[in-house]
């Protein structure tokens, strides 16, 4: 099991290091598209009146999508 996560971290960091840019600007992407889902259940979780469930959901999105927002910035530092 610790060879997997060894050889696993070995390829990200090779990844990391050949293809930085575009790295950083798919896992923005992703983060970024990701919480739409957070957005999206929050808002079905409103349409069953279920307030509190809805507003942690909501804060779970704004917290995937501020680190989306920071891979983002990270990505244009890497571009020059």
């Amino acid at each position: 099991m610790i060879i997997v996560v060894l050889v696993v971290a070995v390829a990200l960091e090779v990844i990391l290091l050949l293809f930085r840019r575009y790295f950083f600007e798919a896992l923005a992407l992703a983060l970024v598209s990701g919480s739409m889902f957070f957005f999206r259940e929050s808002i079905s979780y409103l349409a069953r009146r279920d307030y509190v469930a809805a507003l942690l959901v909501m804060l779970i999105g704004l917290a995937v999508i501020s680190v989306g927002k920071e891979m983002a910035r990270l990505a244009l530092v890497q571009r020059d």
